[in-house]
């Protein structure tokens, strides 16, 4: 009898659990996803329509240091402290490169959007630089170099070509050439889904309603949250695992 119960496997004996930790990942994920779809969406769409119905109350949700400002904010730090947590887990030596290179340009970004805490501490803004930021803050995106605006040529042009090319050229890219998939997946670039390219242009596209100049505020936030929302759930996830 003894020599039975010695062979009869021990988890006979505790209770099965309802789903596995694998299906509450997943749920959980899933649940993320359609929360911060879902908000991104809805700012969109309240943005549309504070602008048409009420533009006082746009600009107060728009303005300088205001409430889509600091959601833009709030996600590009989230997104840069996620990056470094990353990195300093990270074993393989790629990975981990490029996991601090995105802390360090989404925290870059992020001091970038507040002036580098200048309005919140109080600082002035040096007289060399002064001189080249025709809005007199303590950041290097409004400089003006020899009749360039910085903004519009980096943080404009240049950096939303970048955008849509990941969105749209690099998901297709990724799935028919097996060098940038070996690439993307060495070094664990995270890929968008289908789904996040598709919401991040229907946001862009919607938001370009608003006739404003306003609406770029609108769009960092978007772009923020989707940055964010791709570092957390990247359709490569499986890939990134066995790297």
């Amino acid at each position: 009898m003894n020599l039975i119960r010695r062979f009869r496997p021990f988890h006979l004996y505790l209770p099965r659990p309802a789903y596995s930790l694998e299906q509450a990942q997943s749920d959980t994920t899933a649940g993320l996803a359609t929360f911060l779809y879902t908000f991104t969406l809805s700012h969109v769409f309240i943005s549309i329509l504070f602008f048409y119905l009420n533009r006082d109350l746009f600009y107060l949700y728009s303005k300088e240091d205001g409430y889509i400002e600091y959601l833009n904010v709030f996600f590009l730090l989230f997104t840069s402290i996620l990056c470094l947590y990353k990195a300093l887990q990270e074993e393989n030596k790629l990975p981990k490169m490029f996991f601090f290179a995105s802390a360090f340009l989404l925290f870059f970004g992020f001091g970038e959007e507040i002036s580098w805490a200048q309005r919140i501490i109080g600082f002035e803004t040096p007289d060399n630089l002064e001189k080249v930021n025709p809005q007199q803050e303590f950041n290097l995106h409004n400089i003006h170099l020899s009749g360039v605006n910085l903004n519009k040529l980096i943080f404009g042009k240049l950096m939303y070509t970048g955008v849509f090319i990941y969105f749209l050229a690099f998901p297709v890219l990724y799935r028919r050439k097996k060098w940038l998939r070996d690439l993307t997946d060495k070094f664990s670039v995270p890929l968008p889904s289908s789904l996040q390219s598709f919401l991040y242009m229907l946001c862009f596209f919607t938001a370009l309603l608003i006739r404003d100049g306003k609406v770029w505020e609108i769009q960092e936030f978007i772009l923020a949250s989707f940055i964010f929302a791709v570092y957390t759930m990247p359709a490569n996830k499986p890939a990134l695992k066995q790297t």
